[in-house]
């Protein structure tokens, strides 16, 4: 008897091993219990995921792109301001280099006439016996540029002969040691087709008057008051 009551029966055994097995069964995940608070775990935590983009990772996103456009504005600025600079650079260079001529021009071509005349007449007398013509056929004419603040003398002299004695003497002027002008060539007569002409040759130079302006300034008001001195005398 009391090894029979020991015994379970078999029924009664695996009925008390289904017992202990459908706790398990029960704790495992069920989408229509756990479904809402799982959509709502889930909500949430996109929700803080957002928040911390929005409130911490935008901020700093805007922040890089500003820093990033104002990167890109200032290298555009310096590009900008270095060609700028380049040009500045060029456009003195070449105002020296203008200046310089400018300077050039004035100082040595256009020297003071004290400097200048007697060389430059010189050479003028001597073109002029090599091709027989006689300084006292020769003019001489003054005139005044004088917004330049420039003297400008010509000479005339005439030539007789065909058109290859008129070559040789223009090639004899340009080769010259002087800053000269042939300013005209005019044909007074011609003979025996050309090859007796009477030419006039008229040549130029310049000479640099540092003064003039002003002393026409003060001329031209010596002028104007005693002009006004003679009227109020008149008028007197």
């Amino acid at each position: 008897m009391s090894e029979t009551q020991a015994k379970t029966p078999p029924s009664e055994e695996s009925a008390r091993k289904g017992k202990q097995r459908r706790p398990s069964t029960e704790s495992a995940f069920d989408l229509r219990r756990h479904g809402l608070k799982f959509i709502l775990g889930l909500a949430l935590l996109i929700a803080l995921n957002f928040g911390a983009w929005w409130f911490f990772v935008r901020p700093l996103q805007q922040r890089i792109d500003e820093r990033e456009q104002a990167k890109q504005s200032a290298e555009q600025s310096e590009s900008t301001s270095v060609q700028r600079l380049e040009d500045i650079r060029s456009v003195h260079a070449r105002t020296l280099k203008v200046r310089k001529g400018i300077n050039l021009f004035f100082d040595e071509m256009l020297s003071l006439q004290k400097l200048r005349m007697v060389p430059f007449m010189a050479a003028i007398y001597d073109v002029g016996r090599e091709f027989k013509v006689r300084p006292e056929r020769m003019s001489v004419n003054r005139d005044q540029l004088e917004a330049e603040g420039i003297d400008v003398f010509s000479v005339t002299f005439p030539l007789h002969g065909g058109y290859e004695n008129l070559r040789h003497v223009l090639e004899r002027l340009e080769h010259l040691d002087q800053f000269l002008i042939i300013r005209e060539v005019a044909l007074r007569s011609g003979k025996e087709g050309g090859r007796d002409l009477q030419l006039d040759v008229a040549v130029e130079t310049y000479f640099n008057v540092p003064g003039m302006r002003e002393e026409l300034e003060r001329q031209r008001l010596w002028k104007k008051k005693n002009k006004k001195r003679t009227t109020r005398r008149r008028r007197s």
